[in-house]
């Protein structure tokens, strides 16, 4: 049985319209897509074009049948993923909080750089708080390295997106910078926040990986710069590669080889 008429507005009778072409693989025709929405044909025609410019469906040239396109299921991959990567990540952060004492926490790429989605941390002992939700800053923070270490230049200076912020006497201040900074997280696997963003905090992160290669993820570690000094914070480092490493196993994911190569170089 076919959606009811819908009350919404434009939205809802085009997530109507879009919902009925996915539900068959096969495609569906206009009439056919009108009769099971409950739009009529000019409406349905409209839509339908709507959602082909942006992509989500596609016409068979010959059949003139609609279906969904790779877009649709890309986009429900990346919520799955989202999803199944905190199940498999929880209890790897919650060993590795435990473990060091320190708060743990998960970030997952986003569109414009990436959103903080788990923690974990020790009760009765100072820790660095993360807020869930909140976007960290990418050229501040171990988290938005991680997370873009491996991203196409000319992306990620749309992101960078004008003059850099300076929040301490450590933070990077130029494109430059932080490109190199960039080669840096992949030569050695993890990325550090050396009281970049604020005084008295150092983190570690390192990225996680899809099944494509492409980084989806990082876990970090962070605690007060009383308690981590640089010694401790390249510790971290190799202690967040090794969880990015089992995470991305886990996951079902792929860690390229040459993520990390030079910590390996040296630890061999």
């Amino acid at each position: 049985m076919g959606p009811s008429i819908s009350k919404g507005g434009a939205l809802f009778n085009g997530l109507d319209v879009l919902e009925v072409v996915c539900s068959d693989p096969h495609g569906l025709g206009v009439s056919e897509i009108a009769r099971l929405s409950n739009l009529d044909k000019g409406n349905v025609h409209r839509i339908l074009r709507s959602l082909e410019g942006r992509g989500y469906i596609e016409q068979d040239k010959q059949s003139k049948k609609y279906k969904a396109s790779s877009q649709v299921l890309s986009l429900a991959r990346s919520v799955l993923r989202g999803l199944d990567i905190i199940a498999v990540a929880r209890p790897i952060m919650r060993e590795l909080s435990s473990e060091s004492g320190e708060s743990v926490h998960l970030a997952q790429r986003t569109r414009n750089g990436g959103v903080y989605i788990a923690q974990e941390r020790q009760r009765g002992r100072i820790t660095i708080e993360t807020e869930i939700g909140a976007s960290p800053i990418i050229y501040a923070t171990a988290t938005g390295k991680a997370l873009l270490c491996c991203e196409e230049w000319a992306i990620v200076e749309t992101l960078l997106n004008g003059p850099l912020i300076k929040f301490t006497p450590n933070t990077i201040e130029t494109p430059s910078l932080y490109k190199k900074e960039l080669a840096k997280v992949r030569d050695f696997g993890f990325a550090v926040d050396n009281e970049e963003l604020t005084n008295d905090v150092r983190c570690a992160a390192a990225p996680i990986f899809d099944v494509t290669g492409a980084v989806i993820a990082c876990v970090g570690m962070s605690g007060p710069s009383s308690r981590i000094d640089i010694e401790r914070l390249s510790v971290m480092g190799r202690l967040v590669s090794d969880a990015a490493r089992e995470i991305t196993t886990k996951a079902g994911g792929h860690y390229p080889d040459e993520i990390g190569s030079r910590s390996h170089m040296q630890s061999t």
